[in-house]
């Protein structure tokens, strides 16, 4: 009895312990935005109406020897996250390139992309007439 009394004091005195962490919704938001985002080539795009929203570009970088090295996935995954913030709903990567090492990448990808709002072409001719 004396323990549960005991237990009892401690917790109440912690229910006024503000609760701090590095979670942050905008991380979350950020992190999940490129789920909206495809990719498409631009023969695929031929029963579509896409808008071109600018050009974007993504990097992965190796900054220190023990890092993984850059890969292109990460590069392409960048430029898409880029693509999101301008509310595209789809990317076309161009290009992606290995730029040689330099002070601050010791390997590296860049890729570069259109981000694109694409719309589905609807059909002109109304079948219930």
């Amino acid at each position: 009895m004396k323990y549960l009394l005991l237990l009892t004091i401690l917790l109440s005195g912690c229910s006024n312990y503000p609760l701090q962490t590095n979670l942050d919704k905008d991380n979350f938001t950020e992190y999940f935005s490129v789920s909206g985002v495809e990719y498409y080539t631009a023969s695929a795009l031929q029963n579509y109406q896409v808008e071109q929203l600018g050009l974007v570009e993504g990097e992965s970088c190796q900054s220190a020897d023990n890092l993984p090295p850059a890969e292109q996935q990460q590069a392409k995954i960048a430029a898409k996250r880029k693509a999101a913030a301008l509310n595209a709903n789809g990317i076309i990567i161009r290009s992606c390139i290995a730029p040689p090492a330099s002070k601050s990448c010791l390997s590296s990808y860049v890729c570069y992309g259109d981000a694109i709002k694409v719309i589905p072409l609807t059909s002109s001719n109304d079948d219930s007439q």
